[in-house]
């Protein structure tokens, strides 16, 4: 099967697509997520699969959605020898279109149901479905190894390559054993039809028996449980009554003991009621006795406080008197300070001026040089602008020279050569195509061009008639007809690679015009001379911005310069008319305008328009003359000025120091004497409050009643717990509080003795039923009848069983022989495999198949691990080598198919890419191979690839 074309409208996303395949090659697809690559494959998948009428969700899965639109595809392709164009569209106008071209030329059409069968037919008959499903890998399968024992194609190829029959034995025998053993067993061993259903029978039958024995025993135990529950129900009743009796004198008992628990319940709630009252007169009598001592304490704490605050106060005032003191004398310091200061300035002024001016000197110099660096910066760019070459130019230019000369010395290797001279009087006439003259003779014979064909030995055109004695040397890559008029005819033909030859001779003599255009020069010598000029032009480039960068480290000397003319005053026209001496210009400058007087050619006209090297924006510029003054002087004025500041600002830190220690002294003595008036003053108020609040108590009670009230309460108290003693000796020796408890507990177990008696005889009613309902069922036939059919299930079973065995050695033995077989049919794809993948992987890679014909383990270097160990990258590679192997194999059978990739190589790496680039574009040479991608950057290392662009 070969596809050549996939046409889609209204399918999902698509609006309208049509996609052509070569029939023989690499086809990639390269589009964008979501544009709809996937879909071509899912399409041709569907126009087969699903008749147009078809309510399937996968159908209703392809229609855009919110249009009401019939989605439809065209697919062209050939298929047995037959060329079929087959139309399908599904929902909306259905229809289904077939039209097929036998290889004698006949046309067959179908439409509706009749075109979908007869597709559908051609299609099976045609294409091996395991093999399709092999070698058609869909988005995210790509790591997935092929299994292809089932792919008949491959079977078949195989077989014929390696000349080893598949099954090792005769196909009537083989099938009727493998026919012998299915009817007893699963293709995995497992049993199956009569035999399992006798395996099933067999244990149906010892279940019965079992539950017929079960239900025996079960008779037999429940006669059993019966007697054992009367005996608990009568022993259960019995316990019951007894301790009934005892809940009975309990209840007596408590009715007798709860007067006294009342009596007791009264006495102590009038005790606590006098706790409480003695509590109250407690409580007065200690508030009274805490008043009294608060008073006497607070009344000799504010004459002492007193004392302290009239001390306190004396202190301030001789501490205030001392800071005003320190004050004074730190004014006087600081005026000293001040004119120090002044001093220190004026110096450090006249330092500054004679510092700037000497920087100004240094400036000028820097930036004259600076102006003839950025000349030299400027007019080497220049030069770099115009030259258009580079080492990646120069290489092609030398490959396309190379390229020009190998296909013209393959053009003359590769096509005849005839000459021709003529001896007699008749003419000779010369006419054909693909003709050129060569040599001096074709050049007398001709008088063309020996450019013409492009050969380094000249060439001319070819002449149409010779002349007496006259000669002609051609190449022939078409037709040449010599005649004689009347008398002979030969023909010469070139072979079917001249055309080729010649198309390689146009090809590279166009593309070394190309490259040579781009470059602006006229050969490739004159290439590499501009080359070196570039490099040339690039050092010296390098090396002044280098300079630039050293003079420029600290800043542009052209704005320091500005900065200090306009800090100093100076009028520069002014001092130039003074002093009448200019700055020179910098001279000499270490490779200074070495490049373009070597570029200088009477020759090249390419750096005519350079500019000078350097301009004279400082040419003019006059430096400042200082005022006549001495700098070290002026240094020495100021380190003098500066000590004598240092010296006063010492004074005035210890002036300073004075104030803050006297200031210090006084806050914290003025601080002292606000506390202990603060002090005073809180005391003779916490004093009065507490005379007040002794002034309110005794209005409400004096000091003898408070006494008087406790005294009273005590003794009462004391009366009621007398009492409360005695009540509770009568309730301990009647029991009175263990009665509630014990009543309590016996009448738990009254109702767990109840509870238990209800269950035993619930218990052994339903023992008893179950004995009736056996003696209805007569379980001791059922036992026998169970006993019966066991026996002859059994019987039948071993009989199937003996055959089931013989079958299975037979077809065991068979197999082993098979698998021999299998063997040697399985190393023409194992070669296969290894030969390609030693063309990614290198000579030492190698592979083992197991039964399935897949790949189970991979040797490279000497170490060999299994397919699951790999990475992730060398498994989808394995994968991608093995199915085109398998397409190899089938390429030149009626049961190939297209090798399908959709999204693959996502986990190789780049040196890996090319290597399968190169593999896919060889497998492109023997069969179809059409790859879906949104990478095209994987795929740019196939050779001779078809890319088809799909836009969204």
């Amino acid at each position: 099967m070969r596809l050549h074309s996939l046409a889609l409208r209204d399918f999902r996303g698509v609006k309208d697509r049509i996609v052509r395949f070569r029939a023989l090659g690499t086809t990639v697809v390269v589009g964008d997520n979501e544009v709809g690559k996937s879909s071509l494959v899912e399409a041709f998948g569907l126009i087969f699969d699903l008749p147009d009428d078809s309510k399937s969700t996968r159908i209703k899965d392809i229609q855009p959605v919110g249009q009401d639109v019939g989605p439809e595809v065209t697919a062209e392709l050939s298929l047995g020898g037959r060329e079929l164009t087959y139309t399908k569209r599904w929902l909306k106008n259905r229809s289904t279109e077939l039209t097929i071209v036998e290889p004698d030329g006949r046309r067959q059409s179908w439409t509706g149901r009749e075109a979908h069968n007869e597709a559908e037919r051609l299609f099976k008959q045609n294409v091996d479905p395991v093999l399709w499903q092999t070698l058609m890998v869909s988005q995210g399968q790509s790591l997935v190894l092929p299994t292809p024992a089932d792919a008949e194609p491959l079977i078949t190829a195989v077989t014929a390559e390696s000349g080893t029959p598949v099954d090792g034995a005769s196909m009537p025998l083989v099938t009727a054993v493998e026919h012998e053993y299915l009817r007893y067993w699963t293709p995995r061993g497992k049993p199956t039809g009569d035999f399992a259903r006798s395996a099933k029978a067999v244990s149906a039958a010892e279940l019965g028996a079992a539950q017929a024995l079960q239900a025996m025993d079960e008779v037999r135990s429940d006669i059993r449980r019966a007697e054992r529950l009367n005996l608990d129900l009568e022993d259960v009743t019995a316990r019951l009554t007894d301790h009934l009796a005892g809940v009975e004198e309990l209840r007596e008992r408590k009715q007798a003991t709860d007067e006294i628990l009342l009596r007791r319940d009264s006495v102590r709630s009038r005790a606590e009621t006098g706790r409480a009252r003695l509590e109250i007169h407690t409580r007065t009598r200690l508030d009274r006795e805490r008043l009294l001592d608060e008073v006497e304490r607070f009344t000799k704490y504010e004459t002492e406080l007193a004392a302290r605050r009239g001390d306190a106060e004396l202190v301030a005032r001789t501490a205030a008197e001392t800071v005003q003191a320190a004050e004074a004398a730190l004014a006087e310091v600081v005026e000293l300070k001040d004119l120090r200061r002044t001093d220190v300035q004026a110096a450090e002024r006249r330092v500054a001026d004679l510092m700037d001016r000497a920087e100004l000197d240094r400036l000028i110099g820097q930036q004259t040089e600076l102006v003839d660096v950025r000349a030299r910066i400027a007019a080497a760019g220049t030069i770099l602008d115009r030259i258009r070459v580079d080492d990646a130019i120069v290489a092609g230019l030398e490959d396309a020279r190379a390229a020009v000369v190998e296909a013209r010395a393959a053009l003359a290797a590769g096509v005849p050569e005839v000459t021709v001279r003529r001896l007699g009087p008749e003419p000779v006439e010369l006419t054909g195509t693909g003709l050129s003259a060569t040599g001096s003779s074709a050049a007398r014979a001709s008088g063309g061009a020996l450019s013409a064909a492009g050969l380094d030995g000249g060439s001319g055109s070819a002449p149409a008639e010779l002349g007496f004695d006259e000669s002609a040397e051609l190449l022939v890559s078409g037709e040449l007809v010599v005649g004689v008029p009347g008398q002979v005819e030969v023909t010469v033909r070139a072979g079917g690679e001249a055309a080729t030859l010649w198309s390689r001779v146009d090809d590279a003599v166009r593309r070394e015009t190309d490259l040579l255009k781009k470059a602006g020069v006229k050969d490739v010598a004159a290439a590499r001379d501009l080359l070196r000029k570039a490099d040339t032009a690039t050092a010296e480039l390098n090396e002044a911005r280098r300079t630039e960068k050293s003079l420029t480290s600290g800043g542009d000397p052209g704005e320091r310069i500005a900065v200090l003319t306009a800090r100093l005053g100076v009028d520069d026209e002014a001092e130039a008319e003074d002093s009448g001496d200019k700055q020179p210009a910098v001279e000499g400058v270490p490779g200074q305008m070495s490049l373009f007087e070597e570029f200088a050619s009477p020759h090249d006209t390419l750096f005519d328009e350079v500019a000078s090297p350097h301009g004279t924006l400082f040419d003019d510029f006059e430096v400042p003359e200082p005022k006549p003054d001495d700098l070290a002087g002026a240094q020495r004025t100021l380190d003098a000025a500066r000590e004598a500041l240092a010296e006063a600002e010492r004074l005035l830190s210890d002036a300073e120091f004075a104030v803050a220690q006297a200031r210090k002294a006084a806050d914290e003595d003025r601080s002292e004497a606000q506390n202990a008036r603060a002090r005073s003053e809180l005391a003779g108020e916490r004093l009065a409050a507490a005379v007040e609040e002794l002034e309110a108590a005794r209005a409400v009670l004096d000091d003898d009643a408070v006494a008087a009230a406790e005294a009273e309460a005590t003794t009462e108290v004391e009366a009621v717990l007398e009492e409360l003693t005695v009540v509770q000796e009568q309730a301990d020796e009647a029991g009175a509080d263990q009665v509630a408890g014990e009543l309590t507990h016996a009448l738990a177990v009254a109702t767990r003795l109840q509870g238990e008696r209800d269950t035993l005889r619930d218990a052994l009613r339903t023992t008893e039923g179950r004995l009736e309902q056996s003696g209805r069922d007569g379980l001791a036939t059922r036992r026998d009848l169970a006993e019966l059919e066991l026996a002859a299930v059994r019987a039948e079973h071993e009989s199937l069983a003996r055959r089931a065995e013989a079958a299975q050695r037979v077809y065991e033995t068979l197999s082993r022989h098979r698998a021999a077989a299998q063997t040697k049919y399985s190393e023409p794809l194992q070669t296969r495999i290894e030969s390609l993948g030693r063309s990614v992987y290198g000579p030492s890679f190698r592979v083992w198949l197991d039964d399935d014909l897949a790949v189970a383990e991979r040797e490279l270097d000497g170490v060999r691990l299994r397919v699951d160990a790999l990475s992730t990258g060398a498994q989808e590679q394995l994968a991608i080598i093995t199915r085109l192997a398998i397409s190899h194999l089938v390429s030149t059978g009626e049961g190939s198919v297209p090798v399908i990739f959709d999204d693959a190589l996502g986990w190789s790496d780049k040196a890996r890419l090319r290597d399968m680039g190169a593999l896919l574009g060889r497998a492109g040479d023997h069969g179809q191979v059409i790859v879906l991608t949104c990478m095209p950057d994987r795929y740019e290392y196939v050779p001779k690839a078809t890319f088809i662009k799909l836009d969204g």
